[in-house]
């Protein structure tokens, strides 16, 4: 088992929630359309009718709780997710580092002799497993409250937009057809936006698993290192792309431009760690993993597919406008290869141009 095997076995429980995730925004969804059509059967689309009664208020209200009430069960979601990925990964780096002693390869620091060094490594695995739920509790506590800020902003946007759009629409006496299509395209956008908190918080997760493992065994074991590993896709910033096979500094540190973080979305700069999608991989012996998962933009196949989707698109767009969303709506296909560095991955399967 390698670093790649383990972040494959992983990214499988994202999956899962991710697949959950759909089925709540669908509910979502369902319950918003139905209690605008209500509001629309018994009031029609003018405004003044909403006026009356508190009708308004009433509706938003009404919409609001439905929406409350699926974003605590998203919330939920993000948790369970949360807690079975710290565990998984946890458990997986255990048994790498489990491993690196059994092979011989692994060597303690101030051992004078194999059996204190053999009585050394299984203290070390011991402390590991012993002090996991010490360390979930330590993360969850560090993590809860930006989780819970940005799912109770999310939702409250989301019903914001929503109420702002069928108010708009009433004023210029549309029928509910208009608010229908309105209230799915917000919902949708707010499943982009939950996928992506999700992935956030999985990443954020393995991340400080390794942090916190890399923290326990520099020092006691030879040969432990952390790098710096961004996206193998055009959207890394360049920032990032040169932190990209970087390893910490002695103190647990990487840099750029003068600034420091222990992993990612930890720098000073904010700018650094919005939309980050990077890992940290923990390496032991200083062997990198075998093999990387990258996108594949010169796969033939896929450069069919974005001229086709580019030529439909021309008539109404510029051609710049045609490639953006040719490339937004169509994925390059992963592949498994020989471990590689961005750079590396940029000349042989990057876009060209």
């Amino acid at each position: 088992m390698d670093q790649l095997e383990i972040f494959e076995r992983l990214q499988k429980i994202l999956e899962e929630y991710e697949k959950s995730f759909d089925k709540h925004y669908s509910s979502l969804q369902s319950k918003m359309v139905e209690s605008l059509q209500e509001a629309y059967e018994k009031y029609g689309n003018n405004l003044s009718e909403y006026r009356k009664y508190s009708r308004l208020q009433a509706l938003v209200k009404q919409l609001d709780g439905i929406s409350t009430a699926e974003y605590q069960k998203l919330l939920e979601e993000a948790l369970k997710m949360q807690e079975e990925t710290f565990d998984m990964t946890y458990l997986l780096y255990t048994y790498l580092v489990y491993m690196y002693f059994s092979n011989e390869e692994g060597k303690l620091l101030n051992i004078t002799s194999a059996a204190a060094g053999t009585s050394a490594a299984v203290a070390i695995i011991y402390w590991l497993l012993r002090n996991r739920k010490r360390m979930l509790r330590e993360f969850l506590k560090e993590s809860e409250y930006e989780t819970l800020l940005r799912f109770k902003k999310h939702k409250d946007d989301y019903v914001y937009s929503i109420f702002m759009d069928m108010q708009d629409n009433l004023k210029a006496e549309e029928d509910f057809t208009a608010t229908s299509n309105q209230a799915k395209k917000r919902t949708q956008s707010a499943r982009n936006n939950g996928i992506k908190r999700l992935q956030e918080m999985f990443n954020s997760t393995i991340n400080y698993v390794q942090d916190k493992m890399y923290d326990a065994l520099k020092g006691k074991v030879e040969g432990v290192e952390k790098m710096w590993i961004s996206m193998r896709d055009m959207q890394v910033r360049h920032a990032h792309r040169i932190l990209d096979s970087q390893f910490a500094n002695e103190e647990g540190y990487f840099h750029y431009a003068g600034d420091r973080a222990k992993r990612p979305k930890l720098w000073k700069d904010p700018s650094m760690n919005y939309g980050c999608r990077c890992k940290i991989i923990l390496l032991f012996g200083g062997r990198i993993p075998m093999f990387s998962r990258i996108y594949d933009y010169q796969d033939p196949g896929y450069q069919i597919k974005i001229a086709e989707r580019i030529d439909k698109l021309l008539p109404n767009k510029t051609y710049l406008q045609s490639l953006k969303q040719a490339q937004d709506e169509i994925k390059p296909p992963k592949r498994t290869v020989p471990y590689i560095t961005f750079e590396n991955w940029l000349e042989q399967y990057g876009e060209k141009g």
